[in-house]
Order: C-alpha cells, then sequence, then structure tokens
C-alpha cells in the first residue's frame, strides 16, 4: 500500500510562499479613516498593514511575532505552525500601494481603491507577485478595522 504523501508548507495571503504548495494569504489590518494631505488637499486615507506568514502543518510552532493573531489563524489552518515573513504598515489614499518583500522572490501588495463605500467597507486590491509576476489577485470589501486573509 503506498505511503500517503505529506501536506505541504501553506501561506497566507495573512501569506506564504516556497517552491512546495502554498497558499499565499495576506493580512490586511485597516484602521481608522483619516485625512492624508496631498499636494495641499485633504485626501481620505486608511492605514493598513500588511504582513505575510507562511504555515506549516510540518512545525506546530507558531512565531512569537504572531501571536496576536495566532488564534484566527488557527481558525483557518488547524494543526499548522505559522512563521512570519514579513510586515509593512503605512497611510494610505485611494491609488497608494503598500509592498511586502516575503522573500525567495515573492511579494505581496495592497491598493487602497475606496477609503469607504456606500456600505461603510473599505475597498482595496490585494495580489501576490513571484518573480513580478501576478500569482494571485483579489479585490476585497472589508469593515474597517478588521483583520482579513487572502488565501491561495
Amino acid at each position: 500500500m503506498p505511503r500517503p504523501q505529506p501536506l505541504p508548507n501553506r501561506a497566507l495571503f495573512s501569506v506564504s510562499a516556497h517552491s512546495a504548495y502554498l497558499a499565499l494569504a495576506l493580512a490586511l489590518a485597516l484602521f481608522g479613516a483619516g485625512r492624508a494631505r496631498s499636494q495641499g488637499v485633504e485626501e481620505p486615507a486608511r492605514q493598513v498593514t500588511l504582513f505575510g506568514v507562511i504555515a506549516s502543518p510540518f512545525d506546530p510552532t507558531v512565531d512569537p511575532k504572531l501571536a496576536r493573531v495566532a488564534p484566527q489563524l488557527r481558525k483557518l489552518l488547524p494543526n499548522h505552525g505559522f512563521k512570519l515573513l514579513g510586515v509593512q504598515s503605512k497611510r494610505l489614499v485611494v491609488g497608494q500601494t503598500l509592498t511586502c518583500d516575503l522573500g525567495h522572490g515573492f511579494s505581496a501588495g495592497a491598493t487602497l481603491n475606496r477609503p469607504v463605500d456606500e456600505n461603510g467597507k473599505v475597498q482595496l486590491r490585494c495580489a501576490v507577485l513571484q518573480n513580478q509576476i501576478m500569482q494571485l489577485e483579489s479585490l476585497v470589501a472589508t469593515p474597517p478595522n478588521q483583520l482579513f486573509f487572502c488565501e491561495k
């Protein structure tokens, strides 16, 4: 009888990336709708935090830097360990992009499309690239101050 193959590492768009199957996940935390000054004109803005995480079914260890979001990660991928690959935070106005290097040729980005829509949600375009080639793109509408994950 053939031996079952081990499950590969996964990455969350909260984020991951390697040659084994990785689910890329971006976790974006959105904070208060403030206003940013751009060329003398105030524009609506959002504080966006983007981080990459690699998830592994082989090692249940959780990176101490992920302690605050570990419960959400464990709900998403039970019986996995999680390692932080990278994190960036920046106040964005419409059209601006925040990028985060995830290593091994991978990067993640989040572009603010709308700081608040008619439903009170923040709209972002999230992407994961490998060697500058799009691997995952997702349009997301989420409540402000909400952590969310995109996974491939």
